[in-house]
């Protein structure tokens, strides 16, 4: 009894937690998103033509991959475990392009900065690598079970 109450708990906290990196996917997708356009709307409107940001393409690819992890959540499809966990190690390794362009003293630096991006992409990885199979879907059953008429004989 207490165990099928602890799995019945874990289950639900699973799902809660999943549901949250869901929309915590698509509101940083939207932020990343809208963020890249001004700016490139910016360097248009400057006739700044070269001056686009590499820091902002980054961003703009990164939000393109939380917007795909996002519907694959939403949506439950097969995938969504691959997507999610790309989405999660973009989180822990947002820093990463800045190393490569060259500005490794302005990262280390703001070290500590980082650290809840990759908590939080850490959490998610292990959230997304536990066995799920769909909290609505057994919801859905059990109901159906109890509301199915009895077969007659």
């Amino acid at each position: 009894m207490m165990q099928g109450i602890m799995k019945w708990l874990g289950v639900l906290l699973l799902a809660m937690c999943r549901t949250a990196y869901c929309w915590i996917f698509f509101f940083i997708s939207c932020i990343g998103i809208y963020e890249a356009c001004m700016s490139i709307l910016s360097a248009v409107r400057s006739h700044a033509r070269w001056n686009i940001s590499y820091g902002y393409t980054i961003v703009a690819i990164y939000s393109i991959i939380w917007g795909v992890a996002w519907w694959m959540i939403f949506r439950d499809k097969l995938a969504s475990k691959r997507w999610t966990i790309a989405a999660n190690l973009t989180l822990i390794f947002t820093y990463l392009p800045a190393l490569a362009t060259g500005s490794w003293r302005d990262v280390l630096k703001a070290e500590l900065a980082w650290w809840p991006f990759i908590l939080f992409g850490i959490i998610g990885i292990i959230v997304f690598s536990i066995p799920y199979h769909g909290w609505r879907q057994k919801s859905q059953v059990q109901v159906s079970r109890i509301l199915a008429p009895i077969p007659e004989k």
